[in-house]
Formats: structure tokens, sequence, C-alpha cells
């Protein structure tokens, strides 16, 4: 029985620690407690979009710190692992992207209706 994740913020962590973002921590965890289904909301609702630019590197000073998270690849990652990642429907409108194309595989929902289905999981966790 898989996990139902909500993932509210877009990025936690820093480039001086280097912490993996949550998305990429699901990913691993996943892969130990039998499957995670992921959704995102708030400003995390970006990692699903399709056609976004690569995320730049940050220079600082004569550095360019290129090993930053990318939370895109993660979502591909867990999409192609089998899990089933939806991207409330608010959130993006919230934003502007509506109407954007998403990772092939992310599926638009108003998370709100996800209630009615947490007993389906081994458990709900809020990151």
């Amino acid at each position: 029985m898989a996990y139902l994740i909500f993932i509210d913020r877009g990025y936690r962590g820093s480039a001086e620690a280097q912490f993996f973002d949550a998305l990429y921590g699901v990913e691993m965890l996943g892969d130990q407690l039998g499957g995670m289904d992921v959704v995102l909301r708030g400003t995390s609702v970006t990692a699903a979009l399709a056609d976004a630019a690569p995320s730049p590197g940050l220079r600082v000073g004569p550095t360019v710190l290129n090993t930053l998270a990318d939370p895109r690849r993660s979502v591909r990652a867990l999409v192609e692992k089998g899990a089933a990642i939806y991207v409330d429907e608010p959130g993006l409108a919230a934003f502007g992207l509506d109407r954007a194309p998403l990772i092939s595989g992310v599926t638009r929902l108003d998370s709100a209706r996800l209630a009615a289905r947490w007993s389906e999981y081994a458990g709900v966790w809020f990151l």
C-alpha cells in the first residue's frame, strides 16, 4: 500500500549545505516503503511544468554551482517508477499556469478532492 505525500513548498534546503529536495527524498523513500503518490501544491506546482527552461546555474563570485536540485527530474523519475503525481489545479491557477503543459504522466486535480481517498493509503504525509 502506497503513501500519499503532499508537497507545498517548491524548494527547501540551501546550496551551502547541499540538502536534497523533498521530491528526491520521496523518490528514495518510495523505493524503501513500497511506493508513494505525490500531490504538488503551492509553489511546488512549478515542478510539474513540461516546457520550463532548465534551472540556471547560480554564480557565487567566480564559481558556478550546478549541483542544485532539479525538481522536474525528480517528477519524471517518480512517474517512470509508477508513482501517481497530482498537481493542484487551484495552485496552477494562482500562478497563471492553469493551461500550462505538464510533464507527461502528471494529472491535474483539485487536491481537496483527494481527502475522500486517504483511507486507500498506508499514510498521508505533508512535507
